[in-house]
């Protein structure tokens, strides 16, 4: 019973839900079996792992049935019966979170009623609603689904006169349709330079050529279309210009079309980064530090410690180490409470790493409590660098006997990041092993083995054994 389809459901509720989820059971709208009321009800108490000892599937039928011998068929009917209401449940939970659908869907049922008083007075309203409103993608499909709702009205009345709403409908869904091909276009050119894909990016070219021949675009269509030109043609004039429409137009757009709009920003930025153009560092900088300003890079409510991390690394790199101070303990309060110590310790310990104070970096290490499995592999990282700068050769070697043990055994680390630091171990070894007659292989190692962490750190420990240290 536990690996069920209707427990693999419920146990994704919060308390909130289960008294929710109760409350529709037991409502005769949507189902009248006291069976069903009593089957919610047992199962209740042991979510949501349901993995007490206590439950099973007799037990259950004891609960619901109140006796008799189990009948397996009749259970089975019970376990699907409130699958399907549990289904029902969420599909009615999320659209009573989307006001949109349920005004486009009462609107048509007012005009399907000839309701024209309470037609008007909704449609009126929810005019009023829409200026002035953040614009995105659903807003778009919003105004489509309305002014198609209107047009539809229309024509029911008979009216032999010119029908505004028509036109409306028409500018609508094509506003929605390019700003939506876009999209799927960039992410697919996004994807396509991080896996091995082959996406049929049909008709783009005609729709970026259409929207560049038109004497105005909305601020949307605008962004994604320099979006897309930056991708496609790796293009600076083109992702110049996309930072000055993201300047220029974020406050009327919505925080989530914002959000992706600089995580397309922030990827073109490191890309060149990794192509040797440090100029672009201050830039991706501005953009993470403008989506922290306004919280379009907060997950909800919080930063994620990734991106805190990326601003720090960033920092780092352009050796800003007084900025980069402030920013760890002045931001490591916006973090969510169960990464925010191990972020503010990890953080502190890469930045003293940097300003060479090695006894600091360790009283910060020891702190981590590793919330996540990215401060076990990092923490061990930066120890070993530290280990290295101490002089500390012996505690080098032993951390990366245990650090490699530590990556072969656990299983929640992928394969491509277990090789990489299983690399990072191997090639750190050889290095200070440095047999006779094996530095110019060892050289060549660390220049072509993929995938590798730390790769200009292990050249320059490489060329440091080589002058003697």
């Amino acid at each position: 019973m536990k690996n069920s389809k209707l427990l693999q459901l419920l146990s994704t509720f919060d308390p909130g839900e289960w008294r929710q989820f109760e409350d529709f059971v037991a409502s005769p709208f949507f189902n009248k079996s006291e069976e069903l009321i009593r089957f919610a009800s047992y199962l209740r108490p042991y979510a949501p792992g349901f993995s007490s000892p206590a439950m099973s599937k007799e037990q259950a039928w004891k609960a619901v049935a109140g006796g008799g011998p189990f009948d397996g068929r009749q259970f089975g009917y019970w376990m699907n019966y409130l699958l399907k209401l549990a289904e029902q449940f969420i599909g009615t939970q999320r659209f009573l979170r989307n006001p949109q659908r349920q005004n486009c869907n009462l609107l048509n049922e007012f005009s399907e009623r000839k309701l024209e008083k309470h037609y008007h007075f909704l449609y009126r309203k929810v005019e009023g609603e829409l200026e002035g409103a953040l614009i995105d993608t659903d807003g778009l499909r919003y105004r489509h689904e309305l002014a198609e709702a209107a047009s539809r009205h229309f024509i029911r009345q008979q009216v032999r006169s010119f029908d505004p709403h028509l036109q409306q409908a028409a500018d609508a869904l094509d506003q929605s349709y390019f700003i939506q091909k876009l999209k799927y276009s960039c992410e697919m050119l996004n994807r396509q330079a991080i896996i091995s894909a082959d996406y049929e990016l049909s008709f783009i070219e005609e729709v970026c050529r259409f929207l560049e021949q038109q004497p105005e675009r909305i601020p949307l269509a605008d962004i994604y279309l320099h979006i897309y030109r930056s991708l496609a043609q790796d293009s600076d004039a083109h992702f110049s210009r996309l930072i000055e429409l993201m300047l220029q137009h974020f406050e009327k757009i919505q925080p989530l079309e914002r959000r992706e709009a600089y995580l397309y920003a922030i990827n073109f930025c490191a890309r060149r980064i990794r192509q040797g153009k440090e100029e672009y560092v201050p830039t991706v900088l501005g953009l993470y530090m403008q989506g922290i300003s306004d919280e379009s890079l907060f997950e909800e409510g919080y930063l994620s410690h990734w991106t805190y991390t990326n601003v720090v690394k960033l920092a780092l790199r352009q050796k800003d180490y007084a900025w980069a101070e402030r920013f760890i303990r002045e931001y490591s309060g916006k973090l969510a409470p169960q990464s925010r110590a191990d972020a503010l310790h990890f953080n502190l310990a890469e930045l003293l790493y940097q300003k060479e104070q090695y006894g600091e970096v360790l009283s910060h290490l020891s702190q981590l409590n590793f919330s996540d499995l990215f401060y076990h592999i990092g923490s061990r990282t930066v120890l070993a660098k530290t280990y290295y700068e101490s002089d500390e050769v012996e505690s080098l070697l032993s951390l990366m006997a245990s650090f490699s043990v530590f990556l072969r055994r656990n299983r929640k680390i992928s394969p491509a990041l277990k090789n990489t630091y299983l690399n990072f171990c191997n090639l750190l070894v050889q290095i200070l092993n440095d047999k006779p007659g094996k530095r110019e292989k060892v050289r060549a190692q660390i220049e072509s083995t993929q995938p590798l962490a730390e790769r200009a750190w292990l050249m320059k420990v490489w060329e440091q054994r080589g002058r003697g240290k």
